[in-house]
C-alpha cells in the first residue's frame, strides 16, 4: 500500500488573497443556498412525485445559466470533447438526487447533511480504480474515520436507525462519482458546460417520467412558487460555487463546504422545530473532520483536485 508520505512535491502554498477572499464568501452564500433549497424541498413534505421535484430543480435553473455563459465565453463554452464523461455526470447525478431528495423530504434536514458530508470520501475511494490516483495510508485512514462518523450517525448505536438514511447514504455515493466526472471534466470543458448538460439531462429525464400516467400532480399556488424557487435558488447557488471554485483554490474553499451543517441546524429549528440528537453532532464531526484532513494531504501532495463545483441537488 503506497503512503501519502511520497516524493512527490508538496502543492503552492495558500495564500489568502483578495480573490480567495471573495472566493470564501461566494462558497459561504453558494452553501447558505442549497440548505435554503434543502429546506425548501422538505417543506414540500412529500406532496408531489420525486421527479416533478427534479423537474422545477432543472429547468428554472437554465434562466441564471443564460446570464452565466457571457461569463464563460458565450454558447461557445458548451462545446465539449468528453461527452461519455458528460453521460456518467449527469446519470450519476440524477440518481443522486432521485434518491436524495426522496430522503431529505422523510428525515430531518440536519441528519441529511450531515450524511451527505460522506459523498467527497466516496470520491476519493472512487478515484482509485477510476482515474489511476494513489490514495496512501493516511487518506485511507481519514476516509475510515469518515465512515465511521456516517455510522454514527445513521442511528444504530442509539437504536434510531431509520432505513430512509441509507438512501441518503446512496445519494452520497452517487454524488461521489458525479465528483469523479466533473474532475475528468475539469480538465478539458468549461465549467458552464458541465452544468449545463446535466440541468438539461435531468431535465428531460424527469419529463419523460412525468409523462407516465399518473405522475403529474398540479401544484397550488403557494407549492408553485416554492418548486420555482427550489430552481432559481439552486441555478444561482450553483453559479456561486462555481465562481468560488475560479477564484480560490480547493484547499481554500472546499472547507467552508461544512458550514452547511450550521444552516441546516438553524433551518430545522426555525422551520421544522427539530434538533439533532448527539449521534448527529459526533457523526458530523467525525466525517467534517475526514473531509478537511483529506483536502488538507491533497494540497500537500499537489493533487490537482480538477473543478469540482456545484452540487448534484
Amino acid at each position: 500500500m503506497p503512503s501519502d508520505a511520497s516524493n512527490t512535491p508538496p502543492g503552492p502554498p495558500v495564500t489568502v488573497d483578495a480573490a480567495a477572499v471573495r472566493g470564501i464568501v461566494l462558497q459561504i452564500v453558494a452553501v447558505a443556498g442549497f440548505s435554503a433549497m434543502g429546506m425548501m424541498i422538505k417543506l414540500l413534505e412529500g406532496r408531489y412525485p420525486t421527479s416533478e421535484v427534479i423537474l422545477f430543480r432543472c429547468w428554472p435553473a437554465l434562466i441564471p445559466l443564460l446570464f452565466y455563459l457571457p461569463m464563460q465565453g458565450g454558447f461557445s463554452a458548451l462545446k465539449t470533447r468528453r461527452p461519455g464523461w458528460h453521460f456518467v455526470r449527469t446519470a450519476s447525478g440524477l440518481v443522486s438526487m432521485f434518491v436524495g431528495f426522496y430522503a431529505l423530504s422523510q428525515m430531518a434536514l440536519a441528519d441529511y447533511v450531515a450524511i451527505s458530508f460522506t459523498a467527497p470520501l466516496f470520491g476519493t475511494l472512487l478515484s482509485i480504480p477510476l482515474l489511476g490516483e494513489r490514495v496512501g495510508v493516511w487518506r485511507l485512514g481519514a476516509v475510515a474515520v469518515g465512515f465511521a462518523g456516517a455510522v454514527v450517525t445513521l442511528g444504530p448505536l442509539t437504536g434510531t436507525l431509520d432505513p430512509v438514511a441509507l438512501l441518503a447514504v446512496g445519494s452520497a455515493l452517487g454524488y461521489g462519482v458525479a465528483m469523479i466526472s466533473m474532475r475528468k471534466l475539469g480538465a478539458t470543458d468549461k465549467s458552464a458546460a458541465t452544468v449545463f448538460y446535466f440541468t438539461v439531462g435531468s431535465g428531460v429525464v424527469s419529463l419523460c417520467l412525468l409523462a407516465m400516467p399518473g405522475q403529474w400532480v398540479t401544484p397550488t399556488a403557494e407549492d408553485l412558487a416554492i418548486l420555482m424557487g427550489i430552481g432559481l435558488l439552486g441555478g444561482v447557488a450553483q453559479i456561486f460555487m462555481t465562481e468560488a471554485f475560479r477564484l480560490a483554490p480547493p484547499s481554500v474553499v472546499a472547507p467552508f463546504d461544512y458550514t452547511a451543517m450550521i444552516w441546516a441546524m438553524a433551518f430545522g429549528f426555525l422551520v421544522f422545530g427539530t434538533i439533532p440528537g448527539w449521534n448527529v453532532f459526533v457523526g458530523a464531526g467525525l466525517i467534517a473532520a475526514s473531509g478537511l484532513y483529506i483536502i488538507h494531504r491533497e494540497r500537500v501532495r499537489g493533487i490537482k483536485r480538477g473543478k469540482i463545483k456545484g452540487s448534484s441537488l
